[in-house]
């Protein structure tokens, strides 16, 4: 009887530190892939925010990296719907971060930003009257011309009149230069937020913040390569 009991602790002992670890490890992972982008899955800042790259813009990238406007497709139709305000974390490149807001960290590490934006217009095409437009009245002929490049097609965008971006301490301290366009949130209750330092963008007119883009070439539906 000693043994038997002696055997079962060991084992739920076993089994509660495998427990344990695969717990921690599953939560680990799904807090940091929600932590990197919490809104808009799959969307890319735009360079700078603009009232261009409509959905249904081509652009090209050549084999050097360097990016193209080829053309805005005005035969394919955007739709608009109204998403009121939005918040969340996205992880973005201190070269992205340059570009959009003007701030430059001495990090080569993705910055992970709180972003807010209020009364939020996202835009969307179908994807059959892309097919249609595209493939079918052959218009991707007239689009992709230059073999060594790499066509897409801007599907959806995000636009708002104000885009507030605030950025964690240890962050914060990374910056070169442009700190002094951030300003320090005061702390609520004694306890201040996880990202303290903010800076707020805003213009007259919606600007484009962030897109989806689709891969397009020749084909419709390119073959897979063999392995």
């Amino acid at each position: 009887m000693y043994f038997r009991k002696k055997s079962l602790f060991i084992t739920l002992t076993i089994l509660l530190i495998l427990f344990g670890n695969s717990y921690g490890q599953t939560d680990s992972t799904s807090q940091i892939a929600a932590y990197e982008n919490s809104i808009f899955h799959g969307f890319k800042p735009f360079p700078t925010p603009r009232t261009n790259g409509r959905p249904g813009t081509v652009f090209r990238i050549d084999s050097h990296g360097i990016r193209y406007f080829v053309e805005d497709v005005q035969t394919i139709r955007s739709y608009t719907s109204d998403e009121g305000n939005i918040i969340g974390r996205m992880a973005f490149t201190p070269s992205e971060l340059l570009q959009m807001l003007n701030i430059e960290f001495n990090s080569d590490e993705p910055i992970w930003v709180e972003v807010e934006l209020e009364k939020v217009e996202r835009e969307f095409n179908e994807q059959t009257q892309l097919d249609d437009i595209l493939w079918e009245k052959d218009k991707i002929d007239q689009l992709v011309v230059d073999e060594f490049s790499t066509y897409y097609i801007i599907r959806e965008t995000v636009s708002t009149k104000k885009l507030t971006c605030r950025f964690m301490e240890k962050d914060f301290n990374k910056i070169l230069t442009g700190a002094n366009q951030l300003a320090k949130l005061k702390a609520k209750k004694g306890v201040m937020p996880d990202f303290p330092y903010e800076i707020t963008k805003s213009w007259r007119e919606p600007r484009r913040i962030f897109y989806l883009d689709q891969k397009i070439g020749l084909d419709i539906y390119p073959e897979e390569e063999e392995n």
